[in-house]
Order: structure tokens, then C-alpha cells, then sequence
């Protein structure tokens, strides 16, 4: 009997996926299960938990359910091997001697286009995201979020942040539903670009953990669609005070700085749009306190991208005529968040200390 490995190895995708039709029934073989969409699962019974995406050509599929209530995946023969209650011998020996399936013209998968969205229609996401998003409370799940990032946090609540429960799509697949930080990220002439999104743990003070039923861990934090540019704009968390303002890459690094220089802090969302920030006119700030994250060195540029960043919006803003404060970690590879948790640390070690003498 001629093995399997023999049998398919010089089958194309396109023979893959003829196979994959003679053998699963026609409530599966749907556009969307063509397309890669989630779907019902053959094996399971389960109706959206099933993903055939053919990625290796090999009639590649992946269940988020299949093992025991676990993930699992596998090529085609896998797939109609336990779809049929199969050996690997028992398939073989039905394939052995057949022709490899022809490619059959329904099973090409019809390209979609997608239109670009207009502005207006970003705008109007924008705006329905934010408004669908209550302000801060004490005790809810951004708060004590934040309390648990920022252990002691003062700062005045932020009108800046909102709080929502969100879908979490992934590749058109609803990976969950999760209490959600909305950002609102504004320009310097105070329009709103975009808003940021964190999507928290239901039951703790922490970032969601989101992964992929074939193991891709998916960022907490993301950017919605952008209505406008976002060069040079900024999450407002706070103030300026007798014309000082302090500006950061990340939210949590942005309250670490506030508590340990008690300079009024906004947020840009990365590095690169803090390399780009720029100063509002007319709400009277002279001064500009900038923290930056001290990265590791870059070993293809010789940098820390973090303070390369830092540095350059430093110089920009000195030119134009503000007074510029320059702060980086005392440790490479940290931020000031870190720094914060270890002052923090430190200070209740001390205090233990001194109650014991």
C-alpha cells in the first residue's frame, strides 16, 4: 500500500481544496468557509469555531474547539480522517490508485475588494465609538486598571478616557468581548484624529490576554481608523499648569511621570508621534517636559529609538522657542512606568522596615 506522504506530494492547493469538496457536506462548503471565515465545524458540530484557510496548501483548517474543548488543526487528510472516523491506513488505501482530484472552478475563491472608508465615514465611526463610551468612575475596570499600573496614582480623572465594552475582531473573527479604554487622540487645534483602544481582562486589573486559536498573541492595545493626520497630536490626560506640560509615549508611562515629577503629563501613543508632537498654541505653555522611554540600542542604527525620538522632538521644540526638560529613565530598557513601580517598591520595603524597628 503506497503511503499518504506518497499519494498527495505533488498535489497542488487548488487539488487540495477539490478534495476537501468531494468529501465535506454542502452546509460547510459556504463562501465563507472559502473565504477563510469562520465557520460551522464539520467535525465538532460547532457553528462558528472553524476556519479552513489552505495556508500551506495542504487544506489547512484550524478549529478553536476540536481537542477536548481546546484548539486544534491539521491538513486535509487530518480533516476527512477524523470527519470519517479513519486511519491514516484506511484513507491511504481508499486514495491509493486514484487519480489527485481535478481542481474544480466553484471552489476559486472570489476576490473582494473592500471600498476605502470616506473621512466622513471615519469621522462618524469616530464619533459613534466615543459616544457609546462612559466617562470614568471610581472603582470601574479602567480605574482600578490604572491603580493597579500606577500603584498610589493622583491625577485628576481624565475627560481624555472613556471606558466601553467592545467587540475584538481579528481577521473578520469575534475573538471576544472586553471592558475597553477608549482614548480620545486630538490635534493641536483641538479636532479628534482617532481614538486608541485597551482592551482589559474581565476579571483583573491588567491588559486582555487575546490569542488566536493557532497561538498568534494579539495586541491589547489599537488604533481605530483615523479621520485625519495624527502627526502632532496627543491623548489630553491632564492640565498644563502655569504653562508647563509634560508629554510621554504610553498612557500608563504618562501617569508614572505625572506622579514622580508632578509635571501636568499628555500621552502620544508611541514614539514616533511624540518625535512628532506639537505644542498647541494659545493655552499659554512655555515649557515642555519631555519623557522618554529608554530603550534598548537599536544595533542596525547604533540608537535607542526612544531617546533618538525624544531628542529630536527636544531640539525641534528648543527652536521654536520653548524652554525644553529632557527626562529618561535612570535604567536602560525601562520607562518611567517601570521606574515608578520600583520607587514604589522600594518605598513600602522602607516602610516595612521601619515598622518592624
Amino acid at each position: 500500500m503506497t503511503r499518504l506522504s506518497v499519494i498527495v506530494k505533488h498535489w497542488t492547493p487548488a487539488q487540495w481544496d477539490a478534495l476537501i469538496m468531494q468529501y465535506l457536506p454542502a452546509n460547510v462548503l459556504t463562501d465563507k468557509f472559502w473565504r477563510g471565515r469562520p465557520g460551522p465545524c464539520p467535525i465538532c458540530g460547532g457553528q462558528d469555531r472553524f476556519t479552513y484557510d489552505n495556508k500551506r496548501g495542504r487544506g489547512d483548517w484550524v478549529c478553536r474547539h476540536c481537542k477536548d474543548g481546546e484548539p486544534m488543526a491539521g491538513d486535509g487528510l487530518e480533516l476527512i480522517r477524523r470527519l470519517r472516523g479513519m486511519s491514516f491506513a484506511e484513507l491511504a488505501n481508499e486514495l491509493e490508485g486514484n487519480r489527485p482530484p481535478c481542481p474544480l472552478p466553484q471552489v476559486a475563491r472570489p476576490a473582494t475588494p473592500k471600498a476605502p472608508m470616506s473621512d466622513e465615514a471615519k469621522a462618524k465611526r469616530i464619533q459613534r465609538v466615543w459616544a457609546n463610551a462612559a466617562p470614568l468612575v471610581p472603582g470601574d475596570a479602567a480605574m482600578r486598571y490604572l491603580a493597579a499600573r500606577v500603584p498610589g496614582l493622583v491625577a485628576p480623572r481624565p475627560s481624555a478616557l472613556r471606558l466601553a465594552t467592545m467587540d475584538y475582531y481579528h481577521d473578520g473573527e469575534l475573538m471576544g468581548r472586553y471592558p475597553t479604554i477608549v482614548a480620545q487622540f486630538t490635534l493641536p487645534d483641538g479636532r479628534t484624529a482617532t481614538v486608541h483602544r485597551t482592551a482589559l481582562d474581565p476579571a483583573k486589573p491588567a491588559k486582555a490576554y487575546i490569542v488566536t486559536a493557532d497561538g498568534e498573541i494579539l495586541p491589547a492595545k489599537r488604533n481605530d481608523v483615523s479621520a485625519l493626520p495624527t502627526a502632532g497630536g496627543a491623548v489630553r490626560l491632564m492640565s498644563p499648569r502655569d504653562g508647563v506640560l509634560g508629554v510621554a509615549e504610553g498612557l500608563e508611562t504618562a501617569y508614572a511621570a505625572h506622579m514622580l515629577f508632578g509635571v501636568p503629563t499628555w500621552y502620544c501613543l508611541n514614539r514616533v508621534l511624540l518625535n512628532r508632537f506639537v505644542v498647541p498654541q494659545g493655552m499659554g505653555i512655555h515649557t515642555l517636559h519631555i519623557f522618554a522611554d529608554f530603550d534598548e540600542i537599536d544595533p542596525k542604527t547604533g540608537k535607542s529609538p526612544g531617546m533618538a525620538d525624544a531628542l529630536a522632538l527636544a531640539k525641534r521644540v528648543r527652536n521654536e522657542g520653548l524652554t525644553v526638560h529632557l527626562h529618561r529613565p535612570m535604567v536602560r530598557g525601562t520607562d518611567f512606568c517601570d521606574q515608578w513601580l520600583t520607587a514604589n517598591r522600594l518605598q513600602g520595603i522602607a516602610g516595612q522596615r521601619a515598622a518592624c524597628a
